[in-house]
């Protein structure tokens, strides 16, 4: 039970709980000072319903005095720290440069429990003048990246209303308006931009035919293509599974989980793809034994040194194959999108086509809805040419 000590003007209200690891007594305390014009039957109601919230906090671990006075820098250490194992290496990474460059040099110098809505707009109204230090022509930060910061944002602030340190949460949307993100446009090949990309992708090394042909058949991101295994090749039951993805941070490469739970998933392939894969697999060995290079991690494909190959390396190559053969630039990416309208065109459901790609929700597939409206005014054509009677020299009843 809590007890408390009056100290002039103010009480003091301390919490007995229990021991550390070296029996030494953990007493959590908090300082209280009642507003002058309180009575004292006011100030004993008060101060018994703090005392009582006070405890609950103490009970759960929660250092309320050190945290009343904390400013966001430090806690952003706490933040960054207690999140580590859960996030991505990637996305922790992005996470720490976002903290570091932005955030606690706009708002560091604050107290957690001091920062209110108006801090926080006053915040997302600034990153529009603010310009990217990530990007070489120092563009204006877009409404896209505005969002993605303010997300990592208020990601520390629920997390601090999550450990009870804080009971209100000035990120919340109620209180802040965000710009809305323009929609962004998605390149996508039609099946004559694909028939183009494949007849000169078939003049480069045997590995890019493999990769351009494996990311149109399954639709899958650069990063889990580069982290394909040999042995995530089904060839009796004709699949592959997608289990995995690479990263690359200050040139340091690893595997991580793919991006989400239902990323993880095992996709049909076509008897093609399956015979294309074979013959690249006995190229493959040729390689090795020509090079003496290892593949290391008995990967699909690797960089020179038979190490994973980073995702970077996959786009910069992309980008200069297009280049080099006067193609249009899109990007790798948009192969993954290419692969979803090409199936949903042709007959293949919705549900079907978001399992493939790993989507958590039908809503973020929705995207290629425009192909099925494209399917549809293909079939009108079609039923154009098939029953337009005078068209075809059929005659018939108009009256009738």
């Amino acid at each position: 039970m809590a007890t408390i000590r009056k100290r002039g003007n103010s009480y003091q209200i301390r919490v007995y709980c229990g021991t550390d690891i070296y029996g030494k007594s953990i007493v959590q305390s908090m300082t209280w000072k009642p507003d002058s014009n309180m009575t004292e039957r006011q100030i004993q109601k008060e101060l018994n319903k703090i005392a009582v919230h006070f405890e609950e906090k103490a009970k759960k671990g929660i250092t309320i005095k050190s945290d009343s006075k904390i400013k966001l820098c430090d806690f952003c250490d706490i933040y960054l720290d207690m999140q580590q194992k859960k996030l991505s290496p990637i996305t922790y990474y992005n996470y720490t440069k976002v903290i570091q460059n932005y955030i606690v040099p706009a708002l560091g110098h604050l107290k957690l429990n001091d920062i209110t809505p108006l801090h926080i707009q006053k915040f997302v109204n600034a990153l529009s003048e603010h310009k990217s230090i990530y990007n070489i022509k120092m563009k204006y930060l877009s409404p896209a990246t505005i969002k993605v910061y303010y997300i990592v944002l208020q990601s520390i602030f629920k997390f601090a209303c999550k450990m009870g340190i804080l009971e209100f949460n000035p990120t919340s949307l109620n209180y802040i308006d965000i710009s809305k993100t323009p929609p962004t446009h998605t390149d996508i090949l039609d099946e004559n931009g694909i028939s183009v990309l494949l007849n000169y992708v078939e003049k480069e090394p045997f590995e890019y035919k493999v990769l351009i042909h494996i990311a149109l058949c399954t639709g899958c991101r650069r990063a889990e293509l580069a982290a394909l295994q040999w042995s995530d090749i089904l060839w009796d039951k004709k699949q592959i599974v997608i289990s995995k993805s690479v990263y690359q941070i200050n040139g340091k490469k690893g595997i991580k989980s793919p991006k989400t739970v239902s990323s993880n998933r095992t996709i049909a392939i076509p008897d093609y793809m399956l015979q294309l894969l074979r013959q690249y697999k006995k190229y493959q060995l040729e390689q090795q034994l020509l090079t003496q290079i290892p593949n290391q991690y008995n990967m699909l494909f690797t960089d020179k040194y038979g190490d994973y190959l980073p995702p970077v390396a996959i786009t910069n190559w992309f980008q200069h194959f297009l280049k080099k053969n006067n193609l249009k630039h899109i990007k790798f990416h948009s192969l993954r999108h290419t692969s979803a309208s090409l199936l949903l065109c042709n007959g293949t459901n919705i549900k079907t086509v978001s399992n493939r790609l790993g989507h958590t929700n039908l809503s973020t597939t929705n995207r290629y809805l425009h192909s099925l409206a494209e399917a549809d005014t293909i079939a009108a054509k079609t039923l154009e040419h098939k029953l337009n009677f005078n068209k075809i020299g059929q005659k018939w009843d108009r009256n009738a």
